[in-house]
């Protein structure tokens, strides 16, 4: 009797033991599958945001070389309900114009002139109404509209325009005419800020 009830003992510490490897495998193939997905949505993200800060680039040049074919100065902006006219110094948000109201193919709206704001300051993730975030339409392009059931997206953007200075020496700086240093912004507020930035000068290169 005492032979098969050591028998069945040991029966069932076996189970046990097999029961915590198999949970163990479990979690360990678990823990990987669930790294991998969270490096690919990283992965993504990084790509995405890389793109998005590069087409504000192409669509700040965009607008410029679209002046020059209609004969307009270089940095005049298409936004006839505007009380500004032109790309000056300060914080824009831009995006291509999807419609057909406007003569330009880019929209760009001016956000602030103050240097001293901190980007963490320009966005709001608390704030759905934000100007910077950036929002889905119905076709999956990305825009600033986040009305009219546009879907919200982690991702915020907006482009700083700042003079292009030269330095004649260690006193001495002279902003260089026609000219603007532009820093495009993508800012990812998945779970943490992370900032992507694409800097760029842009000239009146015509003269």
């Amino acid at each position: 009797m005492s032979s098969r009830k050591n028998y069945k003992w040991f029966t069932v510490v076996e189970l046990m033991v097999w029961i915590l490897i198999f949970t163990i495998w479990w979690l360990s193939a678990y823990l990987l599958v669930f790294s991998a997905l969270n490096s690919s949505r990283h992965s993504k993200n990084e790509i995405i945001a890389a793109n998005l800060a590069r087409e504000s680039i192409e669509l700040i040049r965009n607008n410029r070389n679209d002046n020059w074919l209609q004969i307009l100065d270089w940095n005049k902006l298409d936004n006839v309900w505007l009380p500004w006219k032109y790309l000056t110094w300060g914080y824009y948000i831009i995006e291509n114009n999807f419609s057909p109201s406007l003569n330009s193919k880019t929209k760009i709206t001016k956000l602030s002139n103050n240097f001293s704001e901190d980007y963490k300051y320009l966005i709001n993730p608390t704030n759905p109404s934000d100007k910077t975030q950036l929002c889905n339409d119905s076709q999956n392009r990305y825009t600033h509209d986040c009305l009219m059931g546009n879907k919200e997206t982690k991702f915020y953007s907006y482009i700083k325009v700042e003079p292009l200075i030269t330095k004649t020496n260690k006193w001495t700086k002279i902003d260089v005419y026609d000219a603007y240093r532009i820093i495009a912004n993508v800012i990812n507020s998945e779970k943490w800020f992370t900032k992507y930035y694409v800097p760029t000068i842009i000239t009146n290169w015509k003269k």
